[in-house]
């Protein structure tokens, strides 16, 4: 014999005895029996244990790199891989690369894109109560904003929005919006006379721009840099961590602070894609976005504070504080106007704002 035992392969062989016509067919139904079992087994283990595979969400926003909002998007990013145990994860798009701020919403609703850190102008146009928010000097904090946003009113913008297919996951932090431009530092209402201001297509932030007598030029911030550089306008209002993350200052004489509104970042989710999670997904998805939120506003406030220090000490840009109450009393029509449009959510607004002002000044 050439090689060995081991050498040779194993086969299993089953052995029928053919004693008699009888023993042959109790041997066979015995065979068949086997065979129909173990083909079943196969069959209702594939059923009952089917192969799980990690889904990858596409997340859209328009921040630069740097930005406390594109941070956020990073830290929520991580969180939701650790708290789906790796089930689910974000494919994270900044810089506008999957469209303006509205266009990614309209994606949201028709499935093209599943979630963006957007802006309070666009959904706004969407959800018109999400304007409330912006109303002009009703907040006199972060602090004051983050506690009406996460209440009652926060929840009844993030109601509306569900019925125009849209989720909010969390209500990040914009800042306050500050004017930068290239003619005269802005001291008073009258020094707004006649400025073309880019605006985003905001309602409220137009409203409040020509009620102080500027020219407002909607124009997606992708092409906002050179806008300014070309002269095409004169220049802009956004929180500093845009105007900075952005290089905006690069093209602009004159920063004039103001905190003239407050903007929300809302972390929105398409229903469609919302409604194809899991519930445990979907509990990940919630629970890392507001736990990113509350890194987004930390960050914010101190990236604001860092980066005002900076410009006061560099030799570029010019800033100069505004007159608050002159332009406290010039925006008041602003209230008017959209109490009409919006009804006793701007009244709400206002008793939460004023009650959110006083505690937190306290503290």
């Amino acid at each position: 014999m050439s090689g060995s035992l081991e050498d040779a392969p194993v086969t299993r062989q089953l052995t029928i005895t053919h004693d008699t016509g009888a023993g042959r067919e109790d041997n066979a139904m015995r065979v068949q029996k086997f065979l129909t079992t173990a083909a079943l087994g196969a069959v209702l283990s594939t059923l009952a244990f089917p192969a799980v595979s990690a889904q990858t969400l596409v997340l859209g926003h328009g921040a630069a790199p740097g930005n406390p909002r594109t941070l956020a998007v990073e830290k929520m990013a991580s969180l939701t891989k650790q708290y789906s145990d790796g089930e689910l994860t974000l494919q994270t798009q900044g810089s506008e690369q999957l469209g303006s701020d509205l266009q990614m919403l309209q994606q949201l609703q028709t499935g093209a894109l599943d979630l963006s850190a957007n802006s309070q102008g666009s959904l706004a146009t969407m959800v018109p109560k999400a304007n409330v928010f912006g109303l002009p000097f009703l907040f006199d904090s972060p602090e004051a904003a983050w506690q009406v946003v996460d209440g009652p009113i926060g929840d009844e913008v993030a109601k509306q929005a569900e019925k125009r297919g849209l989720k909010v996951l969390a209500w990040w932090s914009n800042g306050f919006r500050q004017f930068t431009n290239n003619v005269r530092p802005i001291k008073v209402p009258e020094d707004m006379q006649g400025l073309k201001i880019r605006a985003p297509e905001d309602a409220m932030t137009i409203s409040i721009l020509k009620q102080l007598g500027a020219n407002p030029t909607p124009m997606a911030f992708g092409e906002l840099y050179v806008a300014l550089k070309q002269g095409t306008v004169d220049g802009q209002e956004n929180p500093l961590v845009n105007i900075v993350s952005s290089h905006l200052d690069e093209v602009q004489k004159y920063l004039s602070m103001a905190d003239y509104k407050y903007e929300v970042t809302p972390v929105v989710i398409g229903l469609s894609t919302w409604n194809k999670l899991s519930e445990e997904e979907q509990q990940a998805l919630s629970k890392a976005a507001k736990e990113a939120r509350t890194y987004e506003r930390q960050t914010l406030v101190k990236q604001s504070k860092e980066l005002l220090d900076q410009l006061k000490q560099e030799q570029g840009i010019k800033v100069n504080s505004v007159d608050t109450s002159a332009f406290r009393e010039a925006t008041q029509p602003v209230y008017t106007q959209w109490q009409d449009k919006l009804g006793d959510i701007v009244t709400q607004a206002q008793k939460a704002a004023q009650k959110a002002n006083q505690q937190t000044s306290a503290q």
